[in-house]
């Protein structure tokens, strides 16, 4: 998704992920101080490439001289420019003029961003005035001094406890004040965060982000993904699948803010949007401590437990399992002791997974020192250690998530919210409840579901390696008469993965060859989906399929 990157206005070069928008260069004849000012808005649906815009630099909008320009995006040209009328520098953010023409599209731009514009608040960017001269629509704003937190990440590293707790009450202040006003920001990232030279936490571009909610109706729900609107490396699982979003969703975005720029990456990272967007619906992160991987004199993390639980909690996967408002994380935040007392799905049960994990990740490093004692005895204890641990580690170690899990399912109200459960969980009950609780027979609905859970399935199974029972899983899948093509093309990939590390050869000739049948007929006839296929389907396998690489 490259619609809202930023280029820069003085040529200089710009590296690093096309997905996100990279920093304004240094701006001001003399090389001054750097902004955080940007337009990191996305373009409305069907709009995929940039017109190039006059510059306006030494020309007079209104009641604004333009000084020199800063940026430009998928929806503005970004110029510093003076209000003569009040003597002060403002971001002056100018529509282009391809969009200018699109009347619905300019209703909305000003709708939003005067209601923006009501936002007053410490921790927000504060919109001055929106408005047109001879059809020239810009919006006018408080002209940060200072850099975006993106650009913080890049020439610093990785922020310390403290810093991220500026962050968190920072953008968690704002968007109280924005929930309260009725405005979901839609759009949190740290490219949107910034901290002027007093070392305030502002964010930029409320209600902007509430722009461009067309989407092309001849897309599937799994294309959809709400790419003309927000980043897909911090979008919700909710704002993702297309639905109604809310206060909440902007959280999750900031708990993906936040595990970025304390671990320096983010928690989900793929090179094309659609593999981001379903890595926030599938996906459980590394965790964030060991994602860091700083730790303090004694060997532990250098972040305290409850700092990562409320990160955990904001990053939970459904909407009432995250906190409820910005006011509730506040009050998280500074009652640090609070953070043990929430009860359920909450922060305590995060808080009681990092704890367990990193019990064990000390058990291990315990057993490892120990093992290095051993090497330094006589041969014979060597020998005999080494068969103890031999027969100790032939055992399958419990995950985190299967000690926290408890052995038996409920029944979800819907089949997507069972899905959604198992997803969480990702163990065998889980997946084999959306089966047994949902029957395929029942309805469309339900078959979708069940071959999806089906292959999730087969996939863990393979990680585990249970190649047999994973081959019968998808062998009776197969079977079944109402699975739809899509999902039949993935079974029959992932069965020619599992027959040819069971040496099977006649099968796997066969299976195949059903495989690059079916594949060239969803190339011919359902393009989309075949690229979908091609999105989900592992690079490594590609070569046992038959398909080419391109």
């Amino acid at each position: 998704m490259n619609s809202d990157d930023v280029e820069p206005s003085n040529g200089d070069a710009m590296t690093g992920d096309a997905n996100l928008p990279e920093r304004v260069g240094p701006v001001g004849e003399s090389g001054g101080s750097e902004t955080g000012i940007q337009d990191t808005s996305p373009l409305p649906a069907g709009n995929t490439r940039e017109v190039a815009s006059p510059s306006l630099v030494g020309s007079r909008l209104g009641d604004y001289q333009l000084l020199r320009k800063l940026g430009r995006g998928g929806m503005a040209d970004v110029y510093a420019a003076r209000q003569l009328s009040l003597g002060r520098e403002v971001a002056l953010k100018v529509l282009r003029p391809d969009l200018a023409r699109d009347n619905d599209y300019i209703h909305r731009f000003r709708r939003e961003a005067r209601a923006a514009a009501k936002l007053n608040h410490p921790n927000i960017v504060q919109v001055y005035e929106v408005g047109n001269v001879d059809s020239v629509h810009y919006i006018a704003q408080e002209l940060i001094d200072g850099e975006n937190l993106r650009q913080t990440l890049d020439r610093n590293g990785v922020i310390g406890t403290e810093e991220a707790i500026e962050v968190l009450v920072g953008v968690a202040s704002a968007l109280e004040v924005a929930a309260e006003a009725g405005i979901t920001h839609r759009d949190i990232k740290p490219e949107n965060v910034m901290r002027n030279v007093r070392g305030i936490i502002k964010v930029a571009d409320f209600g902007l982000a509430r722009i461009g909610t067309d989407v092309d109706a001849t897309q599937s729900n799994l294309t959809q993904v709400g790419l003309t609107m927000g980043t897909p490396r911090y979008m919700s699982p909710e704002q993702v699948q297309g639905k109604t979003v809310d206060t909440r969703s902007d959280l999750y975005s900031l708990g993906v803010t936040a595990y970025h720029l304390l671990a320096g990456r983010p928690p989900f990272e793929a090179e094309d949007s659609l593999a981001l967007a379903l890595m926030h619906l599938h996906e459980t992160p590394i965790p964030l401590d060991r994602n860091r991987g700083r730790y303090n004199s004694d060997g532990e993390p250098d972040l305290p437990e409850w700092l990562i639980a409320v990160i955990s909690h904001l990053m939970s996967k459904l909407p009432q399992d995250r906190f409820q408002s910005p006011s509730d994380l506040l009050d998280a935040i500074r009652n640090e002791a609070a953070v043990s007392s929430f009860g359920g799905l909450g922060v305590g049960t995060a808080a009681a997974t990092i704890r367990l994990q990193r019990a064990t990740d000390r058990t291990r490093k315990g057993l490892k020192r120990r093992s290095l004692a051993i090497v330094a005895a006589v041969l014979l204890p060597v020998v005999f250690g080494g068969m103890v641990w031999w027969l100790a580690s032939a055992k399958p170690r419990k995950s985190v998530n299967d000690l926290l899990s408890p052995e038996v399912v409920t029944k979800a109200d819907s089949v997507d919210k069972q899905y959604i459960t198992a997803m969480y969980r990702n163990d065998e009950a889980a997946w084999r409840s959306v089966m047994e609780f949902f029957p395929m027979e029942d309805n469309a609905t339900n078959a979708a579901y069940h071959a999806k859970a089906t292959l999730q399935l087969a996939r863990l199974f393979i990680g585990d390696g249970r190649l047999s029972e994973a081959n019968v899983l998808l062998a009776n899948l197969l079977q079944e008469a109402n699975v739809d093509q899509v999902y039949q093309v993935l079974a029959l990939a992932q069965r020619c993965q599992v027959l040819d590390k069971l040496n099977r050869t006649e099968e796997f000739a066969e299976s195949r060859r059903e495989f690059q049948t079916m594949y060239s007929e969803l190339q011919d006839n359902n393009p989309t989906a075949q690229r979908l296929i091609d999105q989900t389907l592992p690079s490594e396998m590609r070569p046992t399929l038959g398909i080419d690489d391109t």
